[in-house]
Parts: structure tokens; C-alpha cells; sequence
């Protein structure tokens, strides 16, 4: 299953809204940028990821805060 899915889903079973992505930096040429995403749980860092996209950096940061929560 898609980590940002599994996330969402245990932040919404805690209470908590749901998970929030931002892109922290983002650095090389255009045709091979690298990307790093923070997700927020309650306005906390949770976890960061880095990728080739906004999309897998945001998958790499969600399964960071999955282990983080022992998930």
C-alpha cells in the first residue's frame, strides 16, 4: 500500500488532520532535479524524504514518519 495512504489513515484514526507535504529544498538542473519533502503531522516534523519528484520525496517522507510512529 501507498505510504502517504497508510499516514493519512492513522493520523485520521489519532485524531490528528490529515498530513501535510512541503517541499524543504529543491536543487539541479531541470531535466534532474532532486527534491526534499517534510511531511507534518499537527504542524510537526514527522519525517523528510528526497527524489527525483515531489511525488516520491513525499512517499520517502511518509514511510520515514511511519517508522518514526513504529508503523
Amino acid at each position: 500500500r501507498d505510504p502517504k495512504s497508510l499516514l493519512q489513515e492513522w493520523a485520521q484514526g489519532e485524531g490528528y488532520r490529515p498530513p501535510q507535504y512541503r517541499i524543504v529544498e529543491e536543487h539541479g538542473p531541470d531535466h534532474e532535479k532532486t527534491f526534499i519533502v517534510e511531511v507534518l503531522i499537527d504542524n510537526q516534523p514527522a519525517g523528510q524524504g528526497t527524489g527525483p519528484s515531489k511525488q516520491a520525496a513525499s512517499k520517502a517522507a511518509a514511510r520515514q514518519a511511519l517508522l518514526k510512529f513504529n508503523l
